[in-house]
């Protein structure tokens, strides 16, 4: 039996013996239970009995809150600076600054709250101890607000969340209605506090702008004084178009002259034409002379001469009387059309002439205006550079009269927009923020029971009672039941590694290179190889065959063995579990155990195993399911059946072997394969020496 305390004769390893610190926890359990129950009932009394804290919270959002009717430049698009992190800390020590604690302190009446004014109730006893020591300034010499600052300050909170321009402004009282109250009044006071600072501003800009507007009132006066005397002098009249009177009188000589020359080069191409036309003989083509009156009578009689000529000559001679007649009034009728023709050229002549005149003249008054405005454009240059100062001033005088306008009116404007705006207002808690009881009382409890048990381990650790001794080590990893007797491998085991598990004799050949094959085929096109051995007579065990096949796989890849047939214990002697029966896969049908607890590890390779569990009447309808959640842990899954179980299985597996080769086991093969399995013979078993080759 053993000892709390190692004996002589009996080494300490450095291992904790987890069972003795249990049993120390329950030997020494009123240890733990005695501190709990005192902290459980400490902290159930203190949350029922101290005074609740309310806290109310209002919420803030930094922005600019100039528009096109608040802003002064309203002319100019000027994108809106958005706060960044540094303007968000500075808003909050603006909100937490003495100046606004003391306006809200005097807006909610603080004064005499014994919450918040250390002489609501007189000065105590120790305070005045406090006092005389130095260590406290004496309260009664303190102004109100001063006094009321520093509980002031406790009670209120600023927070931001992160990457966010959203004041928090957190207030607690016992009273939530004043909880709610001072979270409202430090955000009216904050907005109200950035108004009267852009009145400041904004009286500051109108008070020096007032200077600057009286004194360029003046500046322009004297300017256009400048600007009118020079005109006077100078005589540099301004005209109806704006422009002095010997510049304009230039522009209108121009146009006149450039008429002249019009009518002139008109009339000489009319006339030189019309000179061209009479020397060839076209006088009816030309158009001054076929629309004169005169010319349209001639030409009539001319027809009608040549038309009675024509009806004369029907019957009589060109020697004729008649005939001659009228052939002589014709040569008259000619004779008076070239002398018309000759007078219209003849007087359109006489028009080039005059237009000629004309635009001598012209040139000659122009030519004299161009020496007069010369003269006068030095003088007129001055001018322009007088009116130009007159005009720069007049322009800035107008810009800052506007600018002061503006200034004037956002210092008397009583809604001048502040660059923040409140979002949520506070409301009176229902719920105290302090203190909570449910977890205030859950977290001394469990503190408590944390600290009293971790006292007694520290106690058992220190005095080494909870280290455990070889010979309970020893008797820890021994085995309850050996596993099957059967030859044992050649060569000495391992220096201090586990006990060697017991080679069990097989039917699995390692030469059987046609079986392996198929398998290694088979795993490259499958992420997961699930391979069936099965016997061909009912009842018989082909365990030993699939333990050999299942440990040749481990060390090509992860492989679990599992029994499929409950109450099989063949596989039992391959785990380590001491005094008990282990779970497996008819406990993990029944929900008896989970995968953790029916998977256990080979002692004597890195294979998995599965036993066939202990558990009874469990539903074959959920194998499937294992299948399925095996498969993606596994590389390769070897199950171990009967013949009767196999059936089950078959369409489960990729690959089914059936041990035996007579007629019998044939017909096995061929019933599985029926049943949608890739199954195969395998013949006889080989000997123990080549399985532990």
């Amino acid at each position: 039996m053993r000892s709390g305390v190692p004996s002589e004769t009996e080494a300490t390893t450095g291992e904790i013996d987890l069972s003795g610190i249990g049993r120390a926890l329950a030997r020494k359990r009123w240890w733990v239970i005695g501190p709990t129950l005192v902290a459980f009932v400490g902290a159930f009394a203190f949350v029922n009995l101290v005074k609740p804290r309310y806290t109310s919270d209002a919420k803030l959002l930094l922005e600019n809150q100039d528009s096109f009717f608040t802003r002064v430049d309203k002319g100019e698009r000027v994108a809106a600076s958005e706060p960044d992190a540094e303007d968000v800390q500075s808003q909050i020590q603006l909100l937490t600054s003495r100046d606004l604690a003391r306006r809200v302190i005097k807006q909610l009446g603080l004064q005499g709250n014994q919450e918040f004014d250390p002489l609501a109730n007189g000065v105590g006893a120790l305070t005045r101890v406090m006092v005389l020591l130095g260590i406290v300034r004496d309260p009664t010499r303190m102004s109100p607000e001063d006094r009321i600052l520093e509980k002031f300050g406790e009670k209120l909170a600023v927070l931001s969340p992160t990457k966010t321009r959203v004041l928090s402004i957190e207030f607690s009282s016992r009273d939530p209605d004043l909880a709610a109250r001072g979270a409202n009044a430090v955000a009216d006071a904050y907005i109200e506090m950035q108004q009267e600072a852009k009145r400041d501003l904004a009286r500051s800009a109108a008070q020096s702008l007032a200077t600057l507007v009286s004194d360029l009132h003046t500046r322009v006066a004297e300017a256009e004084a400048k600007v009118e005397d020079y005109r006077a002098k100078t005589g540099l009249l301004v005209g109806s178009n704006n422009t002095v009177i010997p510049t304009q009188q230039l522009g209108e000589l121009n146009n006149q002259l450039s008429i002249a020359r019009g009518a002139q080069a008109d009339a000489q191409a009319k006339a030189n034409l019309l000179r061209d036309m009479l020397r060839q003989n076209r006088i009816g083509e030309i158009p001054d002379v076929a629309n004169n009156e005169v010319m349209r009578r001639i030409f009539e009689q001319r027809v009608a001469l040549r038309a009675q000529l024509a009806l004369e000559s029907r019957t009589l001679l060109p020697q004729h009387p008649r005939i001659k007649e009228l052939n002589a009034q014709l040569s008259d009728l000619d004779m008076q059309w070239r002398a018309a023709a000759e007078r219209t050229a003849h007087t359109l002549e006489n028009d080039a002439r005059i237009a000629s005149a004309r635009v001598e003249n012209l040139t000659r008054a122009l030519e004299d205006q161009k020496r007069v405005a010369g003269a006068a454009g030095s003088e007129e240059v001055k001018l322009r550079d007088l009116e130009r100062g007159a005009r720069l001033l007049k322009d800035q005088l107008e810009a800052e009269t506007a600018k002061y306008q503006e200034a004037v009116a956002r210092e008397r404007v009583k809604a001048t927009p502040a660059d923040a705006r409140i979002i949520q207002r506070a409301l009176a808690p229902q719920i105290p923020s302090f203190p909570k009881k449910i977890p205030i009382t859950a977290f001394a409890t469990l503190a408590a029971f944390i600290l009293s048990a971790g006292a007694v381990v520290a106690g058992e650790l220190l005095s080494g009672r909870a280290r455990m001794s070889s010979r309970d080590l020893a008797e820890e990893d021994a085995p309850e039941t050996p596993p099957p007797a059967s030859p044992a491998p050649a060569g000495p085991a391992p220096a201090g590694g586990p006990a060697p598990a017991k080679t069990i004799d097989t039917g699995w050949r390692r030469s059987d290179a046609d079986a392996l094959r198929r398998i290694e085929s088979a795993r490259a096109v499958s992420s997961c190889v699930k391979v069936l051995v099965t016997p061909c007579e009912t009842g018989g065990k082909p365990i030993e065959t699939a333990i050999a096949l299942g440990r040749s796989l481990a060390r090509r890849g992860r492989t679990l063995l599992v029994a499929a047939d409950a109450g099989v214990r063949s596989l039992d002697a391959l785990v380590h579990s001491p005094g008990r029966t282990p779970k497996g896969l008819s406990d993990l049908l029944t929900g008896g155990a989970d995968f953790a607890e029916a998977i256990h590890r080979d002692i004597g390779s890195r294979l998995h195993v599965m036993p066939g569990g202990v558990a009874e009447g469990a539903e074959r309808d959920d194998l499937s399911l294992v299948v399925a959640a095996v498969a993606h842990t596994y590389d390769f899954v070897v199950f171990a059946a009967s013949a009767t179980q196999a059936l089950d299985l078959a369409w489960h597996v990729d690959l089914a072997f059936v041990l035996g080769g007579d007629a019998t086991a044939e017909a096995l093969r061929a019933t599985l394969a029926e049943e949608g399995a890739d199954a195969h013979l395998l013949e006889d078993a080989a000997s123990v020496d080549e399985l532990a080759a």
